[in-house]
């Protein structure tokens, strides 16, 4: 960089001494105008490289410093961790094979599979099955049976019944396939209701959650909004000050009343006084 200056420095004083001396000369060389400008135009131009070089060496300066801030950083950040390191070291360890039992996924699925019949979804609320039609299907069936004017007991009633009278006892009728639908209704309640892991949206917009979102949609800040406990507080408090106000409020007309009194009633002794008869006059 010193060697370029040095040479623009010695362009630009040789092509000065030219024109200086074709002046002189009452000779002017435009030619060595023209080497003037051409040499201050280099030197322009080696000062702006001058600028931007100054600039860089401040820019590597500030990067430096920032390196140094970051090193010393790094290095209080590695001193902190060997320091929790030794002290986790010295925690003392806990056996803990003798209490852990590894549960393989076959063991969870099948567990998940025997609780799945037994387990409801918090949505769920059990529906009553009318007795009604219960009742009335047991009243129908203990009725006894009229043909030609004559009763004939239902089947199975007879106390002195033989087993090939009973009805006919086969695998269509055996559990939960003898059941009417009502009843299968009430005891498998849960198959026709929609298994819902989470909360519905009505659900949500009802509670606490809902009613913060609400108060974000109207620009309210629901960490300023008051609780109700805090609301009752606060309103006690003001209507202390209300009371306090009031009671100072009357004090003060106390007070207004009791001056204008005795103003008048200095008033009145002062009126009396000239009124007293003076049989000298």
């Amino acid at each position: 960089m010193l060697s370029q200056f040095q040479a623009s420095y010695r362009r630009m004083d040789q092509s000065l001494q030219r024109l200086t001396d074709s002046i002189a000369a009452y000779n002017p060389s435009t030619a060595a105008a023209d080497e003037l400008v051409a040499a201050d135009d280099a030197l322009n131009e080696d000062l702006a490289t001058l600028i931007q070089h100054q600039r860089n060496v401040l820019r590597i300066e500030e990067l430096k410093r920032i390196a140094q801030d970051n090193d010393d950083r790094i290095k209080s950040h590695f001193r902190a961790v060997a320091e929790l390191r030794k002290e986790l070291a010295a925690i003392p360890s806990m056996n803990t094979n003798a209490s852990a039992r590894s549960v393989s996924i076959d063991e969870l699925l099948s567990y998940a599979r025997f609780i799945s019949p037994t387990t409801l979804p918090p949505t769920f609320r059990k529906q009553d099955v009318p007795a009604q039609s219960l009742s009335q299907t047991a009243a129908a069936e203990t009725q006894p049976h009229i043909a030609n004017g004559i009763a004939t007991p239902p089947l199975g009633t007879h106390d002195d019944a033989q087993p090939g009278n009973t009805a006919l006892i086969n695998g269509s009728n055996i559990g939960t396939r003898g059941l009417k639908e009502e009843e299968k209704a009430w005891l498998d309640s849960v198959a026709s209701l929609p298994f819902l892991p989470w909360p519905e949206q009505p659900t949500i917009a009802n509670g606490a959650l809902g009613q913060i979102q609400l108060m974000l949609e109207h620009g309210k800040d629901p960490a300023t909004v008051l609780s109700p406990a805090e609301r009752a507080a606060e309103e006690e408090r003001r209507r202390v000050e209300e009371e306090a106000e009031r009671a100072e409020e009357e004090e003060k007309r106390r007070r207004r009343v009791e001056m204008f009194d005795a103003a008048g009633g200095r008033k009145r002794d002062r009126e009396e006084e000239g009124d007293v008869f003076d049989p000298d006059a």
